[in-house]
């Protein structure tokens, strides 16, 4: 079978060096306006391939169609992935690409300058990768492969199917979204336009398959306002909001944290905070795969600021929660044929079908709620959101190889 890996180079080199960023603290949407460069470059290229029913929306929101080459109806696939980069990587920086070939094992030096690392102790899906092309950035820079990798894996897949009409399939609707990494990723996306039957996000760690399950997420914003006093005269008066908002933090289980917990674990990690003596912010972000253990996270939290309250009487401490997304897997369990699928096909093309539970989030699982069951699949890269990120171009090679077989497989009768 054809060999796709340097034309996976070609076009995901393209890709990266176009600066994507998204912008948590943007008001607009798209949140920065290079998405929106981007997303003209792919809809030039899906116009160069001749997709069908190309359109871009003013909110960066690109949709396609590669029509079907067979005569009977058969469900439409949707295959997405999104344009925007890890907050901050690369802004006012280029992406270089470095490629790494025949991969033996150990430690890769990205940049001595920059003391970059890559290893496989911090990067375990490296071991799976032994005899494959790696590429990474410089050192300096993210490599974007986060989501870019999907991005890629998709227009090579599109380029295969069209350049083999002998391989059939149905209608295949592509969308390529922005600000994934903000959480704002399906705010204006249009489940019923789009008009596929299910999905799948190509935003997987290398070596993950497919995956149906994902954290359910909150965030908290706990808001202090204390009692200011000149320091000199303050005893008995002071209630400093910066010793306010340590001693919460300081206050929560060390075994509830990020740095403590893997696997099916949940935890609460205090993602930034503000303070002077008036007053003071404090952000956290809530994360487990059990909803009711979501709430119990929660819950915890809140007695600890009704004791610090407490203990601070003169202060004024108000916690806010509010819902992100939710776990897909009760969705998803009830179209298994979906998963099915994408198995079979990953199975066939020598990939591992079998995905562990993702310890984040994804644009599928509130699809999934909207109304359009989207698992996830991988997409070839690890270590994501900093110098460390890296992608397999054998991986990425298999997993066209596996979408064009899902597509091919959905259209037997």
């Amino acid at each position: 079978m054809t060999d796709f890996k340097q034309r996976l180079l070609d076009v995901f080199t393209k890709y990266v060096q176009i600066e994507s960023g998204s912008d948590e603290n943007s008001p607009s949407d798209p949140s920065t306006a290079a998405q929106m460069d981007l997303a003209r470059v792919l809809k030039d290229d899906l116009q160069k391939l001749g997709l069908k029913d190309i359109n871009l929306s003013e909110f960066a929101y690109l949709t396609a169609t590669l029509p079907s080459n067979i005569d009977y109806k058969v469900p439409t696939i949707g295959f997405l992935a999104h344009m925007d980069t890890y907050p901050g990587g690369t802004i006012g920086r280029k992406v270089k690409p470095v490629l790494h070939k025949n991969y033996q094992g150990g430690d890769i030096v990205v940049s001595k300058e920059h003391n970059v690392v890559i290893s496989p102790k911090t990067s375990p899906a490296l071991n799976k990768c032994l005899g494959h092309d790696i590429v990474t950035a410089s050192g300096d820079t993210l490599l974007g492969a986060d989501d870019k990798a999907g991005i890629t894996i998709i227009m090579v897949m599109l380029e295969y199917l069209i350049a083999n009409p002998q391989i059939k399939h149905g209608d295949i609707r592509i969308a390529f979204t922005p600000d994934e990494e903000i959480a704002r990723g399906t705010k204006h996306f249009d489940v019923k336009a789009f008009g596929a039957d299910f999905a799948y996000t190509l935003d997987g760690e290398c070596g993950d398959g497919i995956v149906a399950e994902n954290f359910n997420a909150a965030s908290v914003s706990i808001k202090v306002k204390g009692v200011q006093a000149h320091p000199g005269n303050a005893k008995d008066i002071m209630q400093n909001p910066v010793r306010i908002i340590a001693d919460i933090c300081s206050s929560w289980p060390e075994n509830k944290l990020p740095e403590t917990t893997c696997g099916r674990d949940g935890f609460i990690c205090f993602t930034n905070c503000s303070a002077d003596f008036e007053k003071g912010v404090l952000n956290a972000m809530v994360r487990d795969f059990d909803e009711n253990k979501l709430d119990e996270h929660i819950k915890l939290l809140e007695q600890i600021v009704k004791e610090k309250q407490l203990k601070y009487p003169g202060s004024k401490i108000e916690m806010e929660v509010k819902q992100s997304y939710r776990n897909m897997k009760p969705i998803i369990d009830k179209h298994p044929s979906i998963l099915k699928l994408a198995k079979d096909a990953f199975a066939e093309c020598g990939l591992n079908p079998e995905g562990q539970p993702i310890r984040g989030g994804t644009d599928g699982a509130t699809l999934s709620y909207m109304g359009l069951p989207t698992p996830n699949i991988d997409a070839g890269y690890g270590t994501p959101h900093g110098p460390f990120e890296w992608t397999s171009l054998d991986m990425m090679d298999k997993i066209v190889k596996a979408l064009a077989k899902i597509a091919q497989n959905n259209a037997k009768k």
